[in-house]
């Protein structure tokens, strides 16, 4: 077992420099308040909470998967390889791609297996902080998911070296030719963004899904392809 190997799920937030151009600072601290509350719930697999004075927070003091972001982009990863950290970071991941491109803001990602390390570190007396994530894994999972040409994730071969899906987790992956740019295609195991396939149901999905490339001022017509890519995998989720 190589010890700097672990799982890592890499989600690139789709039109964050419009959002960021094209909202002021209340609107922004809003839109990223609430994804950062979607990722904590993703995250939050025992689902165990922190009572305050009129609200609850999640409990992610002992959760196995760990999180970070910068920008636009957001990583999970796992402190080891075993199955059971593999199946929280599975759910987390599946959470995200659902909640996110649902409801929130679009998301392309990739959950893999490789060489991630972190150098983290804060000064008790001064704004000091070092967070620094190093390893080959990382720009795997960087050019994986900037390649990608739609809202959606996919599951890398790479996790297959050590891990077998079990029928449950099957059930909510399905094997798709995911678009890349340039027109190509990289046949992949797809996360289902929904688990109902009747017709009314994708039918009100793609409408949520294309009021979520919109919203908040971010549209760009650069964004059409991966619109249209995005529809098209729920098409065929719905065959």
């Amino acid at each position: 077992m190589n010890i700097n190997k672990r799982f890592i799920a890499y989600f690139d937030l789709l039109g964050y420099r419009n959002f960021i151009k094209n909202n002021d600072v209340s609107k922004q601290y809003e839109v990223l308040s609430k994804i950062h509350v979607q990722i904590e719930t993703a995250i939050n697999e025992s689902k165990k909470y922190i009572e305050k004075s009129i609200f609850v927070v999640n409990d992610l003091n002992n959760e196995k998967v760990n999180f970070s972001n910068y920008s636009d982009t957001f990583i999970f990863w796992t402190n080891t390889d075993t199955k059971e950290e593999f199946d929280a970071i599975f759910n987390a991941t599946i959470e995200i791609n659902h909640r996110l491109n649902m409801n929130f803001f679009p998301v392309r990602g990739v959950l893999l297996y490789d060489e991630l390390i972190p150098l983290n570190f804060s000064s008790k007396k001064t704004e000091y902080h070092i967070n620094t994530y190093f390893g080959k894994g990382l720009i795997i999972a960087h050019d994986k998911a900037e390649n990608q040409e739609w809202a959606g994730t996919y599951i890398d071969k790479s996790v297959f070296e050590i891990i077998e899906l079990d029928v449950d987790q099957k059930n909510k992956c399905v094997e798709y030719d995911i678009p890349l740019k340039g027109g190509r295609f990289s046949k992949e195991l797809a996360f289902k963004i929904c688990l109902d396939n009747s017709e009314d149901y994708i039918r009100n999905l793609k409408q949520s899904v294309e009021l979520t490339f919109v919203r908040n001022n971010k549209w760009d017509v650069k964004a059409q392809t991966k619109l249209n890519n995005t529809l098209a995998f729920l098409d065929f989720l719905a065959d």
